[in-house]
């Protein structure tokens, strides 16, 4: 008498179980360690070249667009781009603001995603784009793209409102743009 009464409450605590993991701890994905080694190592993932002056107001506005987290994902990427939420920080050196990569940590399967890096420096574009000259984004940030599969110098990011954002391959480094450490392996 007592042993489907202990089969059925096996059953409901395994899915009680089950349930708690899904919800709460459950990634999306397998770990890289190569890639969360290198985000240790502050690379630059955006960054931002204009004028001087702005700079200030456009650092304040992009602050509190990531909000307190600081995080974003890079929606538009390859593996394991989108599977991660990126730590973010700004950085200035002159005319030109930096998006430098903070840490890297997988994101959870439920809850609420950070904002995509692409939608968020666009919406920027597009508030300042009398003082923003030009965009330039990490290649790995973007994948799948008509043209070049992976460009060497990055990705050009231009202001619009259209759901694909204009994205061009750069065929070289901006003059503009700091010395940034690539990521070893493919992504």
């Amino acid at each position: 008498m007592e042993g489907p009464l202990f089969v059925i409450k096996s059953w409901a605590l395994a899915a009680l179980g089950l349930w708690l993991y899904r919800r709460f701890f459950e990634r999306m994905g397998k770990s890289v360690p190569e890639f969360e080694a290198w985000s240790r190592t502050e690379p630059l993932l955006a960054a931002l070249h204009g004028n001087e002056a702005a700079l200030t107001q456009i650092e304040a506005a992009l602050l509190k667009r990531l909000g307190k987290s600081a995080e974003l994902v890079a929606t538009l990427g390859g593996w394991p781009w989108p599977y991660y939420a990126l730590s973010v920080h700004l950085v200035r050196r002159g005319s030109v603001l930096e998006l430098r990569l903070r840490r890297a940590e997988l994101r959870r399967s439920h809850g609420t995603p950070p904002p995509s890096l692409v939608a968020v420096l666009r919406d920027t574009l597009n508030d300042y784009p009398d003082t923003i000259h030009d965009a330039w984004l990490h290649s790995g940030t973007v994948f799948g793209k008509p043209g070049a599969d992976t460009p060497s110098e990055g990705w050009q990011l231009h202001a619009g409102t259209e759901n694909r954002p204009k994205l061009v391959a750069r065929e070289h480094r901006p003059s503009w743009l700091p010395k940034f450490l690539d990521f070893p392996g493919k992504c």
